[in-house]
């Protein structure tokens, strides 16, 4: 059976997991191109280091792949979220993000169709590139299937409203008074704000998205090896600023878009700061921030927070690498153990992460967590990973740098401006930013000890947290 949303036809029932990658796939192997390994692959030992860079999906597939996962979206997703939100009746309004977003919001623009190339037509009723005519989206529940409606105005919202007689009405209440003006005083019992669900469309992903997701985080592991590697660093000659810009230049040749220049920071011995004494006024407490351009010397400590975009997911990684000093041949077992210590404190918070906890209450018992011994100090956070639209809008406004953030955080909320809040609670079916700093003492690294951040993407099911690709950085990156 078949039904219409807007102007895509859908089928009915449930499509087999990971068929749309498997078809991308054979597709490309056919006519001699590769894609990503196979998928699903979370074994370190079943990946060669850099076998994800040499199989970098192409652009054009790239975004066919997104539009395929929206039409699933729109087919399995939506229902869910209305039926669970008891919701029967979802009006849009493309501008409810304005105050934030300074024009379309994520929720409109991410339910909009789009063509192969990725281009949305804007609504119908509305004038060509204007951002003063309301556009509307309509989505009624009749039991069955879920119908999708244009609504002409707000006149013509009402009108509908008292036709199909909808039990419980989402909208965006902040400033839209012109739409709870159209609904009237008989509908305004069975309104609430829209908020949640369009958050929870936004942060609900498909199993293939997850697939693809851990492809797209072995991208960003590889490139970091390799920049973490004697391929971009020479001890004594590379500066941080040398290494910023190799990162970039790599992402570029390879066709890997990102949000953000990669932050490099370098921690360094107390003894060695004097050792150095040319870059000796960069470093605070033994550190640089990202900015400060030093030379990279062996015996530091070079850090990396980072991100890439791919099929509209966004990486965010902080790891960690060792230079060698000299006479060494491994990294010291203090700075192992260290790092230990670090994946143990983060395995523990991750057991926090309970299904229908808001984010204040996961960041509240993370405080509580024993400390071990070794560690000076700690800092939980989490907050969802940004996302960015493929998707051009004809005669307005392009969305492929555009990212959004949706979901829960440990931090203050933002409503109802923005779309993330510690008060959302944690669903399944999400994937969130997990990254933990934690200082550790080390023999001569100082008071404060050593900083390591373990920043990644994990996924929340129903089961509990799991880290992506690579579950964690078990060892350090070595540069010798």
């Amino acid at each position: 059976m078949f039904h219409k949303i807007g102007h895509v036809l859908f089928a009915d029932g449930v499509f087999e997991m990971n068929r749309i990658l498997r078809t991308l796939r054979l597709m490309l192997i056919g006519s001699g191109l590769l894609v990503f390994p196979a998928a699903g692959v979370t074994d370190d030992a079943a990946t060669a280091q850099g076998e994800y860079l040499r199989n970098i999906l192409p652009m054009r597939q790239r975004v066919q792949a997104m539009e395929d996962w929206w039409k699933r979206k729109k087919q399995i997703v939506l229902p869910q979220l209305m039926r669970e939100q008891s919701v029967d009746m979802w009006i849009v309004r493309n501008d409810e993000a304005d105050k934030y977003y300074n024009n379309e919001g994520p929720v409109y623009t991410s339910l909009l169709p789009a063509n192969h190339e990725g281009m949305t037509t804007p609504s119908q009723y509305a004038s060509p590139g204007s951002q003063q005519v309301p556009r509307f989206m309509l989505f009624h529940d009749n039991g069955g299937n879920i119908n999708y409606i244009e609504p002409r105005s707000y006149e013509h919202i009402g009108e509908l409203v008292d036709e199909l007689e909808p039990s419980r009405i989402a909208i965006g209440k902040h400033n839209n008074a012109a739409m709870l003006d159209a609904l009237g005083e008989r509908f305004s019992a069975r309104m609430i704000d829209s908020w949640t669900i369009g958050v929870r469309w936004l942060e609900a992903m498909l199993p293939e998205q997850v697939t693809a997701y851990r492809d797209v985080q072995g991208i960003a592991n590889d490139l970091i090896a390799e920049g973490f590697s004697n391929m971009a660093i020479m001890p004594g000659v590379t500066t941080t600023d040398d290494l910023n810009w190799w990162f970039r230049q790599r992402m570029l040749d390879l066709d890997i878009e990102y949000e953000n220049h990669p932050s490099i920071r370098v921690q360094r011995r107390p003894a060695y700061i004097k050792k150095y004494p040319d870059d000796a006024a960069e470093f605070v407490n033994g550190r640089i921030g990202n900015g400060s351009n030093v030379t990279i010397q062996r015996g530091d400590i070079v850090s990396i927070d980072s991100d890439i975009f791919m099929l509209g997911l966004v990486t965010d990684s902080h790891q960690h690498a060792y230079i060698l000093d000299e006479g060494e041949q491994d990294v010291p077992d203090e700075l192992q153990s260290a790092l230990e210590i670090v994946n143990a404190m983060q395995d523990r918070f991750a057991k926090e992460f309970v299904i229908g906890r808001t984010g204040r209450e996961i960041a509240a018992i993370s405080e509580k967590i024993e400390i071990p011994e070794r560690v000076v100090e700690t800092d939980t956070a989490f907050h969802p990973p940004p996302m960015f639209l493929r998707r051009f809008l004809l005669g307005g406004y392009m969305f492929s740098h555009k990212t959004y953030v949706a979901g829960m955080t440990s931090g203050p909320g933002y409503y109802p401006t923005s779309i993330v809040s510690n008060e959302h609670k944690l669903y399944a079916n999400t994937l969130y930013a997990f990254e933990p700093h934690t200082w550790v003492a080390v023999s001569g690294w100082g008071k404060s000890g050593v900083e390591l951040g373990m920043g990644q993407i994990v996924v929340v099911d129903d089961a509990g947290l799991h880290y992506l690709d690579r579950s964690q950085q078990s060892d350090w990156h070595v540069v010798r």
